[in-house]
């Protein structure tokens, strides 16, 4: 702000941050919310990532990271079920490092520019039976196609996001658990929101 000369109000009507909001943030009296701060990096014209790492967002600053790295957005647990696919970004509360090499033996020619990439993390022990455990970080695109017996992160309107096994048949969508202790969510004549396909799940320290 100092450097572009631009005040708190001014700053507030560019961004449709509240000049209140950002009058805490300046007096340290709360970490910014992600998708707020997003907002104000685009009014300042400076990069997201810039922001991010003086918020204590991110630990390290990714301008640094080695050329086969790369910092994936971890979403809330929060996200709508409506959320539409190009605005997840805006539910990005964090980020974790992976190396692309990883992600290039589960993706064929992926690139950063080519397959968005986004984590949420795993609740429960529903999927137990495919490896996926409480606390997981669950790597999936929005940008690949789910086939049939694939796992997927879906939204169900009245249960929120989950992870399932998906199986398509002919009148049916079946969501399928890796727990016998849990029965299969079976969809018939309603539409199913799928977020994207699971790419790999790795266990959180």
């Amino acid at each position: 702000m100092q450097e572009k000369k631009i005040t708190q109000m001014e700053l507030a009507k560019l961004s449709s941050v509240s000049q209140a909001t950002i009058s805490r943030w300046l007096k340290n009296e709360y970490m910014p919310e992600a998708s707020k701060l997003r907002k104000v990096t685009k009014a300042l014209d400076i990069s997201e990532q810039e922001a991010f790492l003086a918020a204590g967002i991110l630990q390290q600053d990714i301008h640094e990271l080695p050329d086969n790295e790369v910092m994936i957005p971890v979403l809330s647990a929060k996200v709508p079920c409506g959320v539409p696919d190009n605005d997840f970004d805006s539910y990005a509360v964090g980020y974790e490092k992976f190396n692309q090499a990883l992600l290039q033996t589960r993706i064929s020619n992926y690139t950063p520019e080519g397959v968005r990439l986004y984590i949420v993390r795993a609740k429960g022990d529903s999927m137990i039976g495919k490896g996926i455990v409480e606390n997981d970080l669950v790597v999936f695109s929005p940008d690949l196609t789910v086939q049939s017996g694939d796992i997927a992160i879906v939204g169900l309107e009245e249960q929120g996001v989950c992870i399932k096994e998906v199986l398509f048949q002919s009148n049916a969508v079946i969501l399928k658990s890796a727990n016998s202790n849990y029965d299969p969510i079976v969809i018939v004549g309603e539409p199913v929101r799928i977020l994207g396909r699971v790419i790999m799940h790795v266990g959180y320290l």
